[in-house]
């Protein structure tokens, strides 16, 4: 049985039906929401119609604008009416995926309040790691009811968009996406509950959703002249590279495709005669990625050149010629999309495009960024977030104290591996202290050590116990976090957050070792990204608090970066310092550095 025909799913097209829905919100003090569009980008593609239920077994779909020649309400109609509900805050919203709603509503200038329950957030905590939770797999895994999937009423029809379906048959469809949602509410709270994951729900994820909403909403300005700018000289260098490898290699190989790993893979190693250092994947040619080119590079200039071009063309490729695509005809920001539960470890992952990853200092990318008019931008970066994480949780005695008097912890690292005082270590020395630090965070072997720091695994393995020694608490606690792992078959972070990992039952020992690290990794990676989204909620709420309008635009993992009126810069930064630093009430101090200017890059650390 279809679930139109085991519910009922009505085509509201009347003033007096309209009417008699909003009458039954305000009655019930809850419903649940769901929009339809034109596309998947709701700040941009055009909002069509509104479903809303508030009980099991019937649901509404409200159409305003499809293409379709029958009698629907006006936009002007619909909003007027659902605007009051949608922004009282008493009445309780759920939705699967609110954010993209909120977007959505915020075109008809409805600011969405009162949204209590995400059933896609819910089911990220609450599922197994290898359940879908798109709205309709949710509905036939956890509801045991199958749902019309969009390409069947859409594409498989026939039709462009979802404005041009018949509005019977959007209906069957947009009716069933609030009813279905509202089905789902109670199955994932008792998910949630018996996980133990509710606080972390509602404490931490529901009011994050918000935030990333208003983040999302208010974007980053781009100056298309700037980057254009800097594409020419990125172009440039691109070809000077072409042709400081054509003297190395001749005229035979002058059409070259440098982005091609075979025809590199027969410049490098049959007409170079380099030395092969290892096969691709499937053992059918030869590899040339970063590993081979670092060795290589060492016995020939033409590998260094190729790690060049790569870096250079990843630049152009990724970002120069790309962002541009990005910024909205109407607001001249771009409106990145922040999702809160694509990562294990509970980090924001940025997408649409990823402004996490843009690069730091090659050819000065975050300089086409600009703060608007009037503004600056103020970054407020967490110092050492992990490492001050792994203090807490291990109460490693030396961490603590380093911490507490505010002393250098890679410097302490490096003076331990060399037997030197703090103060007489090098600045190399000092480096090599940090690398190790955040290896052994991320539960290093003395072999990948051995790799990444580029000394034998001899030299690495005494690192490693000097370390050990150095921190004792450290090695109890990462001995601690494994066996609880194997006890439960998941690690969580402080917030109680889960991730399951089988690896720690396997035999295999690179296996096994993976999944060790991952353990070690997710409690201090995951800890430290929920510091993060706790200091986020509070700041927002403390920024509206005073009636200062300054406005967080972007999160790059351990920093914020906000956009402030040039008149309340020091408020502002006194403000975000006092709350980002006491978000929790630990034995070890969170620091938090702050910096301003015009451009991203000025306030790049």
């Amino acid at each position: 049985m279809t679930l139109h025909e085991k519910y009922e799913f009505v085509l509201v097209d009347t003033q007096e039906k309209l009417e008699a829905v909003c009458q039954e919100i305000k009655a019930s003090g809850l419903c649940a929401i769901d929009t339809e569009g034109v596309g998947l980008n709701p700040l941009k593609d055009q909002i069509v119609g509104v479903s809303v239920c508030t009980q099991e077994g019937r649901a509404y779909y409200i159409p305003f604008a499809h293409k379709a020649d029958e009698s629907q309400l006006t936009q002007k109609q619909v909003v007027d009416k659902l605007k009051p509900l949608f922004e009282d805050s008493t009445i309780e919203k759920y939705l699967h995926h609110s954010k993209f709603d909120a977007h959505m509503l915020s075109q008809l200038g409805i600011d969405l309040k009162g949204v209590t329950f995400d059933t896609i957030i819910a089911a990220s905590l609450g599922v197994d790691a290898n359940q879908r939770i798109g709205l309709k797999p949710l509905s036939d895994t956890l509801l045991g009811e199958e749902m019309f999937k969009f390409e069947d009423v859409v594409k498989g029809q026939g039709y462009k968009d979802f404005s041009e379906v018949p509005l019977k048959e959007a209906t069957m469809y947009a009716a069933a996406d609030a009813h279905q949602t509202m089905k789902l509410v109670p199955v994932c709270k008792k998910l949630l509950e018996k996980k133990g994951l509710m606080a972390l729900f509602t404490d931490l994820e529901m009011p994050l959703m918000k935030v990333l909403t208003s983040m999302e909403q208010r974007g980053i300005s781009l100056d298309a002249g700037v980057l254009d700018d800097i594409n020419r000289i990125v172009s440039f260098e691109l070809e000077s590279i072409k042709g400081q490898i054509a003297e190395f290699i001749g005229d035979e190989f002058k059409d070259l495709n440098l982005n091609s790993p075979k025809q590199l893979g027969v410049l490098l190693f049959e007409h170079l005669k380099l030395p092969v250092v290892k096969k691709t994947a499937k053992k059918t040619g030869y590899s040339t990625d970063q590993e081979v080119l670092d060795q290589l590079a060492k016995q020939h200039p033409v590998p260094g050149f190729i790690i060049r071009y790569r870096e250079y063309y990843k630049l152009k490729s990724t970002y120069l010629d790309s962002l541009g695509t990005y910024v909205h005809p109407v607001t001249k920001a771009i409106h990145t999309s922040y999702n809160q539960i694509a990562v294990a470890t509970g980090r924001l992952a940025s997408s649409e495009p990823n402004l996490q990853n843009i690069p730091v200092a090659k050819f000065g990318v975050r300089s086409a960024f600009k703060a608007r008019e009037g503004t600056v931008f103020l970054s407020a970066d967490y110092s050492q977030i992990e490492l001050r994480v792994l203090a807490y949780v291990s109460q490693d005695a030396t961490l603590l104290m380093a911490f507490k008097e505010n002393k250098d912890i890679h410097a302490l690292t490096a003076a331990g591996l060399f037997s030197l005082d703090p103060d007489n270590v090098s600045s190399e020395q000092r480096q090599m202290g940090k690398r190790i630090n955040f290896s052994i965070l991320y539960g290093l072997t003395a072999h990948g050590l051995a790799k990444d720091l580029d000394v034998s695994h001899g030299v690495a393995k005494s690192y490693i116990e000097t370390f050990m020694a150095q921190y004792p608490g450290v090695v109890t606690w990462m001995d601690s976090v494994v066996e609880y792992t194997k006890e439960h078959g998941y690690v969580e972070t402080v917030g109680k957050r889960r991730r399951y990992l089988p690896g720690i039952y396997e035999r295999n020992k690179n296996l096994y070792d993976l999944a060790r690290r991952v353990a070690i990794n997710t409690v201090a990676q995951g800890t430290a990204a929920e510091l993060m989204k706790i200091g986020m909620i509070n700041l927002h709420k403390a920024l509206k608090e005073s009636k200062l309008q300054a406005e967080m635009l972007l999160q790059i993992h351990d920093e914020l970066l906000i956009e402030v009126p040039q008149s309340e810069v020091e408020q502002t930064m006194k403000l975000v310092s006092g709350v980002l630093e006491s978000v929790v009430d630990w034995n070890v101090p969170l620091k938090v550095t702050t910096r301003t200017g015009s451009d991203w890059q000025d306030v790049t650390k």
